[in-house]
């Protein structure tokens, strides 16, 4: 398939997405004693998407004008056994963290899970540790200090 058709099947398939999660939220409680409700993270994220899934078409749409070449991947995207790996860590590490994190709690699992996924990914000992500490902090201070939401 050429790149300009399959960034129309992404980009169409983006929105279609995108205005399910919209329809979705629709029926989300209202908010109770604060301006924003559980139905404000989807909808903006679900907006985010709208406007990329456009831009991915008015790429699509260049492309096939012949205003802009294409950046087809060609055999680039073939399977390779660091790729099953890493997709295999992934996925195991994902359930892990969905088993553990109730029991253990979210600044522990997240730490461990962010670095060991980091580490699997190839990145240094030190850029795994201050990222999956940073970016633990950060997720903790906006959720459960900004925004109030219970963290296990």
């Amino acid at each position: 398939m050429k790149a300009w058709k399959m960034d129309v099947v992404t980009g169409v398939g983006v929105i279609a997405f995108s205005m399910f999660v919209l329809a979705s939220s629709i029926g989300f409680p209202p908010a109770k004693g604060t301006d924003f409700g559980p139905s404000l993270f989807p909808r903006v994220i679900a907006v985010i998407l709208v406007l990329l899934g456009v831009l991915v078409l008015l790429k699509a749409a260049r492309v096939r004008a012949g205003t802009q070449t294409s950046d087809d991947m060609g055999d680039a995207l073939t399977a390779t056994r660091t790729g099953w790996r890493n997709l295999a860590v992934t996925v195991f590490a994902v359930i892990a963290y969905i088993i553990i994190v109730d029991n253990v709690g979210f600044i522990p699992t997240t730490i461990v899970f962010l670095f060991a996924l980091m580490k699997t990914y190839g990145l240094p000992i030190l850029r795994c540790v201050l990222f999956a500490c940073f970016i633990t902090g950060f997720v903790y201070v906006l959720f459960s200090m900004l925004l109030r939401v219970v963290l296990p």
